[in-house]
């Protein structure tokens, strides 16, 4: 385990300041602003595509299906495919929060400043347009680095007091409204001085620069296996410290893998047969350690525990569990420095992932749809959702039981000394 100490004496410093920086907080917590209509349009888009799904499309009725698409169809567009709207304005609020500036205004600057960036066109019917891609996943990094900029200048220039001070007789939100005018202008005015310069270029505007030269290669480098096994390696870690690994390394990840979930449900939504990526959002949520408490607590609890400790502890980890709620037996085996469970934590999620990976890459399970499916959704039904087919549901339940095998033989071991522990109590 001397390892192990050294290896903690440089990283769990290194997560703590992840953990704690205001600028991956707030971005973590501005993605959370699309989670209502991003859930929303992920089960409408299901439900839209349940017929195909199941082969049905060619029997039923043709007006149906017409029904189905002009009725769900649209819905995708308000709120999956303007996921960067939602994030650009999270990300400002909540970081001017943690600044002490009013949060409305910072989000609706920085809401401004990132549409002042997009390549506007004109149509004979409708005027003046926006491509609905640039609002979404192409527009997700400009947006997140918009976001911070804007609210950072803001807030500076908010906290300085260079504010227009209104009578105290005036309205507080009108009085408020005021005080935004100067530390919003200065923003606003430089990413118009960005766009503009941004004519002049090859690109034509900021976000396709941006895309091109940052978000692509990221996405291409965060959507392979390597990156992801890492990602994973990391997150387990973390939590084997007792520190929240999922918030540490999704505050990093998150834009990649959001990204690249919006493509695949663009695609999905335009009927490709192939969704270009793999990997995202949905893939991480669904199938790298998915299940895999519930099925060590029900094989412990009912088949293989002779300990009363192991027994109680794992039929009480039971019903979180269906529901992934990891905490009861992180904290109550516990998995937390506990050098026993250090191998199994670790390596079950890897084997897991990379068994999912080559399983949707061989063509065995679709690839996953880019829907939002909540992490407390149960297991076979998060699979079945997170790829539109039933493949995914069986994929899941297959790495369980991968992973439950991976766990045994160490948790028979501390089921042992547990039950060492009892004998020597009653003698």
């Amino acid at each position: 385990m001397k390892f192990i100490d050294k290896l903690a004496e440089k990283m769990v410093p290194f997560a703590q300041i992840i953990a704690n920086n205001k600028y991956l907080l707030s971005l973590r917590d501005g993605f959370m602003v699309a989670f209502p209509a991003t859930m929303f349009a992920s089960i409408m888009i299901i439900i839209q595509n349940l017929p195909a799904t199941f082969g049905l499309s060619e029997k039923l009725p043709e007006g149906f299906m017409t029904f189905l698409n002009d009725f769900f169809g649209p819905i995708g567009n308000a709120t999956m495919s303007i996921t960067a709207i939602f994030v650009v304005f999270g990300i400002g609020y909540q970081l001017a929060g943690k600044y002490g500036q009013p949060k409305l205004f910072a989000g609706a600057i920085s809401l401004s400043s990132f549409l002042m960036l997009l390549p506007y066109g004109s149509s004979d019917e409708m005027g003046t347009v926006i491509p609905l891609s640039k609002l979404g996943a192409e527009g997700m990094f400009v947006g997140i680095i918009t976001a911070i900029i804007a609210t950072q200048i803001y807030c500076k220039i908010s906290a300085s007091g260079s504010t227009i001070k209104m009578p105290d007789s005036v309205p507080p939100m009108i009085a408020e409204s005021f005080m935004a005018i100067i530390p919003g202008a200065a923003p606003l005015f430089l990413f118009n001085l960005i766009r503009y310069l941004f004519t002049f270029t090859s690109w034509g505007n900021a976000v396709d620069f941006v895309y091109e030269i940052l978000q692509k290669p990221l996405m291409g480098l965060g959507g392979t296996l390597p990156a992801v096994l890492l990602a994973v390696l990391f997150t387990q870690f973390f939590w084997w410290f007792g520190i929240h690994g999922t918030i540490v390394v999704n505050a990093v990840i998150d834009p990649i893998m959001n990204a690249l979930a919006i493509e695949n449900y663009e695609a999905y939504k335009a009927g490709a047969e192939q969704l270009p990526h793999i990997i995202n959002t949905t893939f991480m949520g669904v199938f790298v350690n998915q299940g895999m408490q519930l099925g060590i607590s029900i094989t412990m609890a009912f088949f293989i525990a002779r300990s009363i400790r192991m027994k109680k502890l794992m039929r009480t980890v039971v019903a979180p569990s269906v529901f992934n709620v990891s905490e009861p037996m992180t904290f109550g085996l516990p998995i937390v420095l506990n050098p026993i469970a250090f191998v199994p934590w670790i390596l079950a999620p890897l084997v897991s992932t990379v068994i999912s990976y080559f399983a949707i890459a061989s063509g065995l399970v679709p690839r996953p749809i880019g829907a939002t499916v909540v992490w407390t959704t149960p297991v076979f039904l998060s699979g079945w959702l997170g790829t539109g087919s039933i493949a995914g549901a069986i994929l899941q339940l297959v790495t369980v039981v991968v992973m439950t095998l991976i766990w045994v033989p160490f948790l028979i071991v501390m089921d042992r000394g547990y039950l060492k522990d009892e004998i020597a109590s009653h003698d």
